[in-house]
């Protein structure tokens, strides 16, 4: 954006010109989550929020500044709800499946703020490196939160190194998460949900894990 496209907008000092400026930015995440960016234009954008197309410009040179407020609006509700329960903690009296559980519900949560924007950031990080990094900051705050978490519960699991270990589990959850939240393999939410638990419970701790395999089992011979 040229210098003397940044002079042409102004930035909101009154409650009425935010008000305006933030039903601006709630159209454009309406429009974009049910269209696109590609396929919106902001004669509809000023539409959605009933204001003028001149007003739009007053605030926004362009569509794209339009999305990067959108983008950080999102990243803002995202990110408050994991740092709303950021402070899950294991102790002795925590059923540790029910707790993974926990973390995993917390996530799909997050992720399903506003599915429609969040598929479309998707496909805008593929071509715009400013939105990749913005969804690479996303993904930075999950490794932060979980990292966090295992460290909490480091003294219980076998958990060496809290970093690598969160980088493994996101990269293990993060795919099944969003295929709850986006419902894209066609595998009930709960059934998917279980089998996470179950892989997370065994990694975290195996032998606890292993054990109730084992109860399990011989509970079920001694039924037979």
């Amino acid at each position: 954006m040229a210098e003397k496209d940044q002079d042409k907008t102004r930035v909101p000092q009154q409650q009425r010109s935010m008000e305006t400026k933030q039903k601006i930015v709630a159209a454009a995440m309406k429009l974009f989550s049910e269209k696109g960016f590609h396929a919106t234009n902001t004669k509809e954008i000023a539409k959605e929020a009933n204001v003028a197309v001149g007003s739009v410009y007053s605030y926004y040179t362009d569509k794209m500044e339009i999305f990067k407020d959108a983008l950080a609006l999102f990243h803002e509700r995202f990110t408050g709800i994991l740092r709303g329960h950021g402070a899950l903690q294991l102790n002795t009296s925590h059923n540790k499946r029910e707790l993974i559980r926990d973390v995993i519900e917390i996530m799909i949560k997050a992720h399903e703020v506003d599915i429609g924007f969040h598929r479309e950031m998707d496909i805008m990080a593929l071509s715009y490196p400013e939105i990749k990094d913005r969804a690479d900051k996303e993904m930075g705050f999950f490794y932060k939160f979980t990292a966090r978490l295992i460290r909490s519960w480091q003294q219980e699991t076998r958990i060496k190194d809290p970093d690598a270990a969160a980088a493994v589990l996101i990269l293990a959850a993060h795919g099944v998460v969003e295929a709850v939240a986006f419902g894209s393999t066609g595998i009930s939410r709960e059934r998917l949900i279980e089998e996470t638990i179950d892989m997370l419970h065994s990694y975290l701790w195996p032998q606890e894990a292993l054990q109730e395999r084992l109860n399990e089992e011989l509970g079920q011979s001694m039924e037979e």
